[in-house]
């Protein structure tokens, strides 16, 4: 109960539900300072405390921190809880991409029966690089894609891509030049390939350049690409007419 020079900070403390502590750091960090203090030095705290109390309680309750509540109850409320609400949407925003991302690995891991754990983690490296260079609608139309294909086309694409690269590492061992027309055949598969991976989407196409270039074609193929082979099938495809 309040007495007759306003409520202690005890009384206060039971009727809210917070703790004396709580009440205290308030006061020391200047969220809700009392309106006096007793000759003896409690706090006392008025009507008006009490009432901007109930508005911390609210704003917390929100999720607002305690230095945005003080922002906010000193100046624009409403600029306030804008900004707080553009900082949950943000969260939820990545929420839902870690969600998408954890199904996505849940899906491979079920792909590959029992991984064994250098299979996990390096599935989980794979995900974790593509969701860096691919926007999350471009990961939709790639697992499309892959969708459309099938097991069975997905298969086929990756036994077309393990022949080529053995072709045109062939090349690249005998010292070919990279305009010979045989190997510039080798050229008109890969990109080929390159097209049926991207759907000749010129977005898909230069997220994937984004990620050999930044990458490195050993990390980025998974390994497929030798810096050799990567360099060779640079200079191949420079020669392209």
């Amino acid at each position: 109960m309040p007495t007759t020079t306003g409520y202690t900070v005890g009384a206060l403390a039971e009727a809210s539900g917070l703790t004396v502590r709580t009440l205290h750091h308030w006061d020391e960090i200047g969220l809700l300072r009392p309106a006096e203090r007793s000759a003896a030095g409690h706090r006392r705290y008025s009507a008006a405390d009490v009432e901007r109390l109930y508005r911390i309680v609210a704003l917390r309750g929100l999720g607002l921190s305690l230095e945005a509540i003080g922002a906010a109850l000193d100046s624009d409320l409403r600029a306030a809880v804008a900004a707080h609400l553009a900082r949950v949407d943000e969260q939820l925003a990545q929420t839902r991409d870690l969600r998408r991302r954890l199904v996505d690995i849940l899906d491979a891991f079920a792909q590959l029966g029992e991984p064994s754990t250098d299979q996990i983690i390096e599935t989980i490296e794979v995900m974790t690089m593509q969701t860096q260079y691919y926007t999350p609608e471009q990961l939709e139309q790639l697992e499309a894609r892959r969708q459309e294909l099938g097991e069975e086309g997905m298969a086929k694409a990756q036994r077309d891509w393990a022949e080529l690269i053995a072709e045109m590492d062939a090349e690249r061992a005998a010292g070919t030049d990279p305009a010979d027309p045989r190997v510039q055949a080798l050229a008109d598969r890969w990109q080929t390939l390159i097209n049926a991976f991207t759907g000749g989407d010129p977005g898909i196409t230069a997220s994937l350049k984004r990620m050999y270039d930044e990458e490195g074609a050993p990390r980025a193929s998974r390994g497929a690409l030798s810096p050799e082979l990567s360099e060779y099938v640079q200079r191949v495809m420079a020669a392209r007419s």
